[in-house]
């Protein structure tokens, strides 16, 4: 096992599947749950499934309105640009935090499903994204671009993509104040700037992140796409997985390869934690295909990792 890592499964989704554009994952009890950064709905299995062209995937529409509940792909001018998804502790039940990546005014919106009554409210609105977009600490003054948010289930965190300005911004939210009915701006505790790997002189980005609740630990992805905006791809090169303490201190940074310890050339989008076995803990991530294929990955990082990255 390379650095303590180890790809346990991979299946790639075609082109023509009902998959496209992965952008986030998380679990909610036994179900999986999957967002494309160009759809309107969510997708939801069994956790336990092992992901492949058979698996059943329950669509969840996550907008009343009539352009939405088709359950189609939007075109990149006009999509929502879910980027970041997790499970947080809301109003005393677990919920699904959707969050629109505010590169875009049709971008500006966070959501909140709720799995017990299929319930979707706005959590995050355009005067959320709006302080967003105009502070320093999470942007650097770059364009906003939201890529990933987490929670230890007292505090939210929410992640600036940092590959433009090489800003590696956080805000870390009290979400108790949220629930309250608090802005987000007067429920921000905290801040501070990750420093990121690069690859052949490109910038890494956040993608996304996972709190490990009983490790206390974060568990982040980062990817690598020469790009100089925050609206348009680029090529990318790869993706790192990373962790790192509650304060932003990075403690493992691992390439993201093969069996033959060759780089893939992927764009993970979303991870999210599955089990924890005798041999470590088991994630999911799963990338953007940028309209190629999709990709799911079930890896291995060992005990020893998380040995070496006690904070």
């Amino acid at each position: 096992m390379s650095s303590g890592f180890k790809i346990l499964e991979h299946f790639i989704f075609s082109e023509d599947s009902s998959v496209s554009a992965l952008s986030g994952a998380a679990c909610v009890g036994d179900d999986l749950y999957l967002v494309g950064d160009d759809v309107g709905y969510l997708l939801k299995t069994d956790r336990k499934n092992n992901i492949n062209r058979a698996t059943n995937f329950e669509k969840i529409p996550l907008f009343e309105h009539s352009e939405y509940t088709t359950l189609r792909m939007f075109s990149k001018k006009t999509k929502p640009d879910f980027e970041a998804l997790s499970c947080i502790r809301f109003d005393g039940q677990p919920q699904l935090l959707v969050m629109g990546s505010g590169s875009t005014e049709n971008r500006k919106k966070a959501l909140l499903y709720n799995p017990v009554n299929n319930q979707v409210h706005v959590l995050l609105d355009t005067s959320d994204y709006d302080f967003l977009e105009h502070c320093l600490a999470l942007t650097g003054g770059a364009d906003l671009n939201i890529e990933a948010v987490c929670s230890d289930q007292n505090n939210l965190y929410i992640f600036q993509r940092g590959n433009i300005n090489r800003f590696h911004g956080v805000l870390v939210f009290d979400l108790i104040k949220l629930q309250n009915g608090k802005s987000l701006e007067s429920s921000l505790k905290n801040s501070f700037n990750l420093t990121l790997p690069e690859l052949e002189g490109a910038a890494s980005g956040i993608s996304d992140a996972y709190f490990l609740v009983e490790k206390n630990l974060i568990i982040a992805t980062a990817a690598v796409e020469q790009t100089l905006n925050t609206y348009d791809d680029g090529a990318v090169l790869g993706s790192f997985i990373l962790i790192f303490s509650p304060e932003g201190k990075i403690l493992y940074t691992h390439l993201i390869q093969d069996s033959k310890e060759q780089t893939l050339a992927i764009k993970v989008e979303g991870i999210t934690w599955l089990e924890s076995t005798s041999d470590g803990e088991v994630f999911l991530l799963v990338t953007d295909s940028d309209g190629g294929d999709s990709e799911v990955f079930k890896l291995l990082l060992s005990n020893s990792v998380f040995a070496n990255s006690s904070s």
